[in-house]
């Protein structure tokens, strides 16, 4: 695959994670309105989902990064933010 096809399979992906970091953006200052207007913007679940997916790989990326932690640790530091979050 050459780099032109790389970066066109890939833009899609990398514009729907723009869309899912602007609704966390969003939601961090308040502005619930914002967020559910980004979040409408998807043409469907799944284009939503790859976005999702590749900004949490690269949000666990630069916090092992940022920590020297391995990536399972991190991951599981979010794991136990996520349980903490349901008390």
């Amino acid at each position: 695959m050459s780099g032109d096809e790389r970066r066109t399979q890939l833009a899609p992906v990398v514009a729907a994670a723009q869309r899912v970091a602007g609704i966390v953006a969003a939601r961090g200052r308040g502005d619930a309105e914002g967020a559910r207007e980004l979040l409408l913007s998807f043409d469907d679940d799944r284009e939503l989902a790859g976005g999702a997916l590749l900004v949490a790989e690269l949000s666990l990326g630069l916090l092992r990064r940022e920590t020297g932690e391995s990536l399972d640790a991190c991951v599981r530091d979010l794991c136990v933010e996520m349980e903490t979050a349901l008390r």
